[in-house]
């Protein structure tokens, strides 16, 4: 199997100058997961909210080339409806030169109404610009002089430079959301897909079931070896730690992702969490359901039986923990971490 690591740096603290103290343990923690033998780390963008407070994953992405040697770089996920597709397509092939080759490109439409209305795009016709940034990012990666003449982007006689290192081009990789047709365009276009930390184990699995179904119906080979499956951990030497450790950290994360799906428009940075909790239309899981469906808590052996289970049930291939998440101190990260890496990875390789 191989292992990777999703950064998502949560602002929990609402004075601003806590914000320097987390991105710099978050560098720590990818420099770490580097030194511990990680293959990957994945960074994820969004917009607006203390929920994770990276707007744009390539800028990131390129500071974290700098700070590392060998481990490799993705975005899960650029959300390339409010970027420009040139300007996408430039920064990653400069990402991917900086970094001697390391870039993964994870690439998403977009969910979140308010985000869209924020950046006044268009949320109705975001699959179809979506698909036209595609073509053109890769289209500009690979032909000189590229022209494309879609119905919201046009490019004409366009040449970039610098160019990506890595041929054909750098890995592209497709989040993918509940509907059958996120999932027939990753088997259309050959790519890896991406699911979400959050989503219970149930659907993520089914996803991939679908993914597999789709790619028998077109003759192909699913990219189980290229397809992380993110979840969020955490180790410790018991079990009732490993649980207790981050349970207000995991809450906080999953009510506050859970108040600003609900925003049409504006931010949640100063809005009054605790009010919406106290008056939201309906319960949310509890913790000992997430510790079943989305949390992947407990000693190092339990972690390898649960791997286990997935690796030989569901040909998950691609391990990539959540380590870091809300105000789980920097500390306790670490360590859980240094677990898993020196207890739970080698079982698997």
């Amino acid at each position: 199997m191989k292992f990777g690591m999703f950064v998502l740096p949560s602002w929990p603290q609402r004075d601003p100058s806590h914000q320097g103290r987390i991105f710099h343990e978050m560098i720590e923690q990818i420099q770490y997961a580097e030194e511990l033998g990680f293959e990957s780390v994945w960074l994820a963008e969004h917009h607006f909210t203390r929920f994770g407070i990276v707007p744009s994953a390539l800028p990131l992405a390129t500071y974290v080339a700098g700070r590392t040697k060998k481990i490799r770089i993705g975005t899960g996920v650029s959300v390339l409806n409010f970027h420009d597709p040139v300007f996408m397509a430039e920064e990653t092939a400069m990402m991917d030169l900086l970094s001697d080759g390391r870039l993964d490109f994870g690439i998403g439409r977009g969910q979140v109404v308010y985000e869209y209305a924020n950046f006044k795009v268009d949320y109705e016709t975001r699959t179809q610009r979506f698909n036209e940034i595609v073509d053109i990012i890769l289209g500009l990666w690979s032909t000189p002089g590229f022209t494309y003449h879609g119905e919201h982007y046009q490019v004409d006689d366009l040449t970039i430079a610098p160019s990506p290192i890595q041929k054909p081009h750098p890995p592209m990789y497709l989040a993918v959301s509940r509907t059958p047709g996120t999932i027939d365009d990753a088997v259309t276009r050959g790519l890896p897909m991406l699911t979400s930390a959050n989503t219970p184990d149930e659907d993520v699995l089914g996803l991939r079931d679908l993914y597999a179904a789709r790619c028998a119906e077109a003759g192909v080979v699913p990219k189980w070896d290229d397809m992380p499956f993110f979840r969020v951990t955490y180790v410790a030497e018991d079990q009732k730690t490993a649980e207790n450790d981050p349970r207000d950290a995991l809450a906080w994360v999953a009510d506050l992702n859970g108040y600003r799906r609900t925003l049409t428009g504006g931010s949640e940075i100063y809005a009054d969490l605790d009010h919406w909790i106290k008056t939201r239309p309906e319960d949310p899981p509890s913790h000992e359901s997430r510790l079943e469906s989305t949390a992947y808590f407990g000693t190092p052996d339990r972690l390898v039986e649960r791997l286990k289970n997935l690796r030989d049930q569901h040909n998950v291939q691609y391990y990539t923990a959540h380590f870091s998440y809300g105000d789980l101190d920097h500390e306790k990260v670490m360590r859980s971490m240094k677990l898993f890496a020196e207890e739970v990875m080698p079982k698997f390789r």
